[in-house]
């Protein structure tokens, strides 16, 4: 009996303690380095469906107060500053990582921010996929069963003539939206 106890309890602390690691470790290596650029295609069906070329992409959950309604309070104040003609071209895109008992939840949240914000709700199967693609991670938090850690990188993908590709990183909080603005600018120009 306290055998089995131990084994529990150390399997607690070894998820407790890999969590916490997976969430630390990036930051010693990417120390100063808030910006990081790729081009990787992410042809997923739900990504740019609309008429847009040029996404930002945040992953998180509905109703999170510590990470996500934060930066999604300052991506709406940033995309406020964006003139038309760019807001043409440029949307936001929150996938929900929760998999939701409400399918509109998602939706719901992002419009809270900002009316013209997509808030997308995935199945399992479908999340599994657009996580890897982004390498996005995620577990439900330890603590509190309706909260999750999850990573809080802002993504930037591109829409080209028969692809999808995945632009621009920004691991750093708060957003660097000075070169965030420029990125987006190179992207409509090219």
């Amino acid at each position: 009996m306290i055998r089995r106890k131990l084994h529990a309890l150390l399997l607690l602390l070894m998820v407790v303690a890999v969590s916490i690691l997976v969430m630390i470790i990036p930051t010693f290596f990417t120390k100063g380095v808030s910006r990081f650029t790729l081009n990787r295609e992410v042809n997923l069906p739900l990504l740019l469906s609309d008429e847009k070329d040029i996404k930002l992409i945040f992953f998180g959950y509905a109703g999170c107060r510590d990470i996500c309604t934060p930066r999604l309070y300052s991506i709406d104040e940033f995309y406020n500053t964006l003139d038309r003609d760019t807001k043409e071209r440029v949307g936001v895109e929150f996938f929900d990582i929760s998999v939701p008992y409400d399918e509109t939840l998602p939706a719901r949240f992002a419009e809270f921010f900002n009316p013209n914000f997509k808030g997308i709700y995935l199945s399992k199967d479908i999340l599994r996929d657009y996580t890897k693609a982004f390498d996005v991670f995620f577990s439900q938090s330890l603590m509190d069963k309706l909260e999750y850690d999850h990573t809080a990188n802002l993504y930037i993908v591109k829409r080209t003539a028969d692809k999808k590709e995945l632009r621009y990183i920004y691991s750093a909080y708060p957003y660097d939206f000075r070169q965030i603005s420029l990125d987006i600018e190179e992207l409509i120009d090219e």
